[in-house]
């Protein structure tokens, strides 16, 4: 866990460490205090020790995707939250599958996902984690998952699809290509570094022994999500075209609020 803006919404410089407890690296630190070799488990029960009984809280009502426009035009092109609106019809009409997402927009759209098995990192701490969390969910449960992953974080461990054949795994892999690092973006549109080119990740799936498809419609997106699930044996890639600036609702509605409590004006 990397203590940063990223991962808490808020400037590190706000948090006070003399007052939190910080359970890192097989350590737990409090204020001056260090406790070296202090399993988490252990700390996690010492807690709840003192945790004073409670009445049982009311129940919680089951968590409901965002609402999706299945009327909305098949030729338009697809935008982040497509992805997500596409996804839950496959999982209404299939049934649930477990998810493994990496970090960015992808994760902040699989927010408005149905509830089902998700296994994600936090924000921006471990980016390139998607592709072999879903190898792992594979290998681990047997079942096929979905893997929701950008382009950035595909080009450093997206090549791992290349040991599916091999042992057999066949997951569909949901790419959001829109040629940039763009939750970076979100928060210094300013720098260059954002722009990383339109790579063809359909045409490496072939490559290392799937099937890819290119997606830039809402159409498209649905007959090829369907055409994917129908396919087993093979890994199957969807290169998701999306534009530079194309960002979830749920992404937007992050920025903005980092932006309220670091101080900086909402773009």
């Amino acid at each position: 866990m990397i203590v940063s803006d990223t991962n808490f919404a808020v400037s590190s410089r706000a948090i006070d460490l003399r007052y939190a407890i910080q359970a890192l690296g097989g350590r737990v630190v409090m204020g001056h205090h260090v406790y070296p070799e202090l399993p988490l488990a252990a700390l996690v029960d010492a807690l709840l020790e003192r945790v004073p009984a409670a009445p049982l809280l009311p129940r919680v009502e089951t968590a409901t995707a965002a609402p999706c426009d299945d009327s909305a035009d098949g030729d338009a092109p697809v935008q982040p939250a497509d992805v997500a609106c596409a996804v839950n019809r496959l999982l209404r009409r299939v049934g649930p599958m477990p998810i493994a997402s990496d970090v960015g927009d992808c994760l902040f759209s699989a927010m408005d996902m149905d509830p089902t098995a998700l296994i994600a990192p936090g924000y921006y701490a471990t980016m390139g984690y998607g592709v072999p969390a879903g190898l792992g969910v594979q290998a681990a449960t047997g079942r096929r998952p979905l893997v929701l992953v950008g382009d950035g974080a595909f080009q450093m461990t997206g090549w791992e699809l290349g040991n599916a054949a091999r042992y057999g795994w066949d997951p569909i892999v949901l790419v959001y290509n829109n040629a940039s690092w763009e939750m970076l973006r979100a928060f210094q549109p300013e720098s260059r570094f954002n722009d990383l080119g339109r790579w063809d990740f359909a045409a490496v799936a072939t490559a290392l022994g799937g099937d890819g498809h290119v997606v830039r419609t809402r159409a498209e997106l649905d007959a090829a999500l369907q055409r994917a699930h129908a396919t087993r044996g093979r890994f199957q890639l969807l290169d998701i075209r999306l534009e530079p600036g194309a960002r979830s609702p749920t992404l937007n509605r992050f920025v903005q609020a980092v932006k309220r409590l670091s101080g900086a004006q909402p773009g």
